[in-house]
């Protein structure tokens, strides 16, 4: 058996990545969709969103807040990133957390 890998954010540290995936979704089903995600929250979603395969291009234009909104492709409540020009866009915590450790 494989030994567990720390997720190690600049806002906070998870022991495994289950206990990051329990964190994040615990987070995102606290906030009803439309709702704005705290400051507090917002930091560590910010810490994640670095973590994301295509980072580079989903803050590219900057990120004014996070929100949480229903995602049209799948019918789900999902995190997104609203830019300073009004644009939306969804990302998946889960492939932060999972995907970018290759």
């Amino acid at each position: 058996m494989g030994r567990a890998k720390p997720i190690i954010l600049e806002s906070i540290t998870f022991a495994t990545h289950t206990k990051a995936l329990e964190f994040f979704s615990q987070m995102l089903n606290r906030y009803y969709p439309g709702e704005r995600i705290s400051a507090e929250d917002a930091s560590h979603l910010s810490s994640l969103l670095k973590r994301h395969p295509d980072y580079s291009r989903k803050a590219a234009s900057g990120i004014d807040f996070f929100e949480v909104m229903i995602a049209a492709d799948y019918g789900s409540k999902c995190f997104f990133i609203v830019r300073p020009d009004g644009g939306r866009e969804d990302f998946s915590f889960r492939r932060c957390i999972t995907l970018s450790e290759k």
